[in-house]
């Protein structure tokens, strides 16, 4: 369902002050933003993991692109493998669409056949205490990349005041909220109109 809140969730996780002191380093992914499709979408997704890790683009830019794309994103996996390895990583994947078996099974270790394009898992090591969120409209999508045990289904907040909350906190200019009289006394109409959905009270 869309606009229940995934993402704002999400990114509240995401920049937790605790979650910050136990996890670094931290990517945060829009998938929905990727332009391209099948073997270019993948690139793009890894390349953009990189430069978030630090890599220069200097460095992505001369893993080549043309001869061979499988060899080509299985010299990115690796690299991407090789930064985050021993370290306790926090990824969130946010808006995933695509039913790409690419993304599928982000718990499996490492290839067996060597073949390290053919999962984006391989290219997230196992055992130093990283960690995954994604988040997706599609459960189907959702499932197959961290399993059913691991799903959590969003509903509309019942809780009107913190619908309130979210809406007066995207109004915050300069770490000062604003509490103009005629937005108080429009709060009723406010909170009818976000129908408990964060993407609307952060919007509306």
């Amino acid at each position: 369902m869309g606009g229940v809140g995934k993402t704002v969730l999400a990114q509240l996780l995401f920049n937790n002050q605790q979650v910050r002191q136990r996890f670094f380093p931290r990517l945060w992914i829009c998938v929905s933003e990727t332009i391209n499709r099948g073997q270019d979408l993948r690139r793009e997704i890894l390349e953009r993991m990189l430069t978030s890790l630090g890599v220069e683009e200097d460095v992505i830019i001369s893993i080549p692109n043309s001869d061979s794309r499988s060899n080509s994103l299985a010299e990115l996996m690796f690299a991407l493998h090789l930064q985050l390895m021993g370290k306790r990583y926090l990824i969130v994947f946010d808006d995933v669409w695509s039913n790409d078996e690419w993304y599928e099974n982000l718990d499996s270790g490492l290839p067996r056949d060597g073949e390290w394009a053919d999962r984006l898992a391989f290219g997230l090591p196992k055992g130093s205490g990283g960690g995954v969120i994604v988040t997706s409209r599609l459960e189907e999508v959702a499932v197959k990349m961290v399993g059913e045990e691991n799903l959590y289904h969003l509903q509309p907040l019942t809780d009107r005041e913190s619908c309130w909350a979210i809406f007066m906190d995207s109004l915050t200019k300069d770490g000062r909220m604003s509490d103009h009289p005629t937005i108080t006394g429009m709060k009723k109409e406010i909170l009818d109109n976000c129908s408990g959905l964060p993407l609307a009270a952060k919007t509306v």
